[in-house]
């Protein structure tokens, strides 16, 4: 009877290590192909992120695509970068082309504090010009009043008159006084 139970107690252990051992490669085998299938969700996952098609092609395949899809798009940030830089210095070089203009040193300024120069410098000449403007039309205005006085002198009517045909008027009288003395 010992005999006959170790027996049966062998064979189960000798069955169920079997069973036990086929359990495990079942599992290990179920748990790869989940992990395949986790990586090539991962992986479309990305390469819809970077518009890559991945119907019928192999892992290595879609990869490769993402690698030449990030290379493009490097590319072409750099590109736009470069391209950003060269407008900059387009902008920085008419900024320093109108602060010469204007009389503005550019020396060791950025391209804000060059910016802020030229507009004080703008108002600066308008206040000048304006200035300008206004001392011409006083000068303007004593060479008229001066005008009014002489064509008083000569009995010129000033009337509704411009200051040349003021003085044409006061060239007449002269012209007129003249040939009387004659």
């Amino acid at each position: 009877m010992k005999k006959l139970v170790s027996s049966l107690v062998m064979a189960t252990l000798l069955f169920s290590g079997i069973s036990g051992v086929t359990a495990a490669d079942a599992a290990v085998t179920h748990s790869k192909a989940e992990k395949k299938e986790e990586n090539r969700a991962k992986l479309n996952a990305k390469a819809a992120k970077w518009g890559v098609e991945t119907t019928d092609k192999a892992n290595r395949e879609v990869k490769a695509a993402i690698q030449e899809a990030k290379a493009a798009k490097k590319a072409e940030n750099a590109e736009k970068k470069a391209a950003k830089e060269a407008k900059k210095q387009e902008q920085l070089a008419k900024l320093n082309e109108k602060a010469v203009k204007l009389g503005v040193d550019t020396a060791g300024k950025t391209a804000k504090e060059v910016k802020a120069a030229i507009k004080e410098a703008k108002v600066a000449k308008k206040a000048e010009n304006a200035e300008k403007k206004a001392a011409k039309e006083a000068k303007k205005q004593e060479q008229l009043q001066n005008l009014k006085e002489k064509a008083a002198k000569w009995g010129v009517d000033t009337a509704g008159k411009s200051a040349k045909e003021i003085k044409a008027d006061i060239e007449a009288m002269k012209a007129e006084k003249k040939e009387n003395k004659k």
